[in-house]
């Protein structure tokens, strides 16, 4: 017997008729890759004209890897699966949405619950490593929105479609701060007022987030992106729990969400089953940076920023695998990018004709990268998670255990008690050999290897101020490294008083 597919095609859909060519994932590889150098013929350019063209290269250029393929055709797949449950010619829809509408007025908590739910992505990562550059790339081959005219069929007279919507998680963490920037985006994208309408921001941030959700459905909005989610503004401690109702309630009135942030961030999602199973439903990303070996770096990524090339002749060497590359980036798609872009230029500015390796290296060493910077990709590049310790926001002990630098952390630990303790940026190298198969050492004091490391960096810490102790001993009361610079900047103040 056939199976009837006719309400599960595109045609005459009206959210997705005009969406049939652009949702489309066949082709998707070359419809997103993207180079401001396309079509230009480099050896024509001025110095001017070069510069100009490495200044788009960070914020421009885009070459798609197999991430791309994924995430962007899940991305396009749940939008359009999406439409389908909301056909506004069904009759079942069309109720659903005036019993959404009806929901005005009411808190949160007290919304009725629909029987489906949208499907939602989450995309976490360390920053630098493309998360959001991934996502705003595939929104590119998306028009962001259509006018509709009267449509017998779908029950309206005029309507305004929002296809994607791009929100930043407000600096604050409150739900009241991201409320207002979903209105502000919107009147963005379609033309209207919602976020100075009085009779909206006077509400309470429960009530509005009830708005906020029937003015999403309303304009049948394709897919909602919150990006910036970050400890400092989306955990449990930071109003965490009251956002990530909102989210729920927002695939209920279904909304299509991706949510976007950094691993600690979406770490507030991760406290209760019902928010891990519907926030992943459709597919969840862990963005790291790419390692030497991977198919994505010197396939993709590393061929592709070096045809960002803009001289007049050839680079001075080669580097085919990407290693070059790979040692002044860390496997950052954002730091590949500008690596290039300061090396390039400074050959510009010294007008040298080709790109040396001199170049690279003086471009790390200068005013474009920043010791941080610096920690930042060697650690990295070196698997050296020493490096690391300094950023809250790094991972520190699972880049560890994955480099195997330490054993891996037992099943048994509850997820929550692993985010604090990763929090703590507490680890150690593997012990010999010896040691780590003795069960009984392991039993007893599963912590030692924390305590051990805690107890050298007090220890080199102490030795070290006492060393300066030392030094400061000895030192005149006059030297510089002493009192003597205290009093040179004293003196110094005096005069330029007195000559004022």
């Amino acid at each position: 017997m056939a199976i009837g597919l006719g309400q599960f095609t595109d045609e005459n859909h009206p959210f997705l008729s005009p969406l049939t060519a652009a949702l489309q994932v066949d082709d998707i590889l070359p419809r997103i890759r993207y180079s401001p150098l396309d079509g230009i013929d480099v050896a024509t350019l001025s110095n001017s004209e070069r510069h100009v063209l490495l200044d788009l290269m960070q914020e421009r250029l885009f070459e798609p890897t197999t991430a791309t393929l994924e995430l962007t055709t899940r991305l396009f797949r749940m939008i359009r699966r999406g439409y389908l449950s909301r056909d506004p010619r069904e009759l079942s829809v069309r109720k659903e949405t005036i019993a959404v509408a009806g929901c005005r007025g009411k808190q949160l908590s007290e919304l009725p619950s629909f029987d489906a739910y949208a499907q939602c992505i989450r995309v976490s990562g360390e920053t630098g490593t493309g998360k959001s550059y991934e996502i705003k790339n595939s929104l590119r081959l998306l028009p962001q929105c259509f006018v509709h005219p009267e449509n017998k069929d779908a029950g309206w007279s005029h309507l305004v479609q929002l296809v994607w919507l791009y929100v930043p998680m407000s600096h604050d963490g409150t739900l009241g701060g991201l409320l207002l920037n979903i209105l502000c985006a919107i009147d963005e994208a379609i033309g209207t007022s919602y976020s100075t309408q009085p009779s909206l921001i006077r509400l309470s941030n429960e009530k509005l987030a009830v708005h906020v959700g029937i003015i999403l459905r309303i304009h049948a909005v394709g897919v909602l992106v919150i990006d910036e989610l970050q400890q400092r503004n989306f955990s449990r401690m930071a109003h965490g729990g009251l956002a990530a109702l909102f989210f729920l309630r927002l695939l209920n009135f279904g909304i299509p969400i991706v949510l976007m942030g950094n691993p600690y961030g979406l770490g507030a999602l991760d406290r209760y089953s019902q928010d891990v199973r519907r926030t992943s439903s459709a597919g969840s990303f862990d963005f790291e940076p790419i390692g030497l070996n991977e198919f994505d770096w010197h396939k993709c990524i590393a061929p592709g920023v070096w045809r960002y090339y803009v001289l007049p002749e050839p680079m001075t060497f080669s580097d085919e695998g990407g290693e070059i590359l790979f040692k002044y980036s860390g496997g950052f798609r954002d730091y590949a990018c500008r690596i290039c872009h300061s090396a390039q230029r400074l050959a510009l500015d010294l007008n040298d004709r080709a790109l040396t390796l001199e170049h690279l290296e003086q471009a790390y060493e200068g005013a474009d990268f920043s010791q941080k910077d610096r920690d930042l990709i060697e650690g990295f590049a070196n698997r050296d998670p020493m490096r690391l310790l300094d950023f809250e926001d790094v991972r520190c002990e699972h880049y560890a255990r994955k480099w195997g630098l330490v054993p891996a952390r037992p099943k048994s630990v509850s997820p929550e008690t692993t985010v604090e303790y990763y929090g703590g940026k507490s680890f150690q190298p593997t012990e010999p050999e010896s040691e780590s198969l003795n069960p009984v050492r392991r039993t007893r004091n599963p912590h030692a290897r924390e305590q051990g490391i805690a107890k050298q960096v007090v220890a080199k810490r102490a030795k070290t101020n006492k060393k300066q102790a030392m030094a400061k001993a000895e030192c005149g009361d006059d030297d510089l490294r002493n009192d003597g610079l205290k009093k040179f900047l004293i003196n110094g103040f005096d005069t330029f008083r007195n000559v004022a």
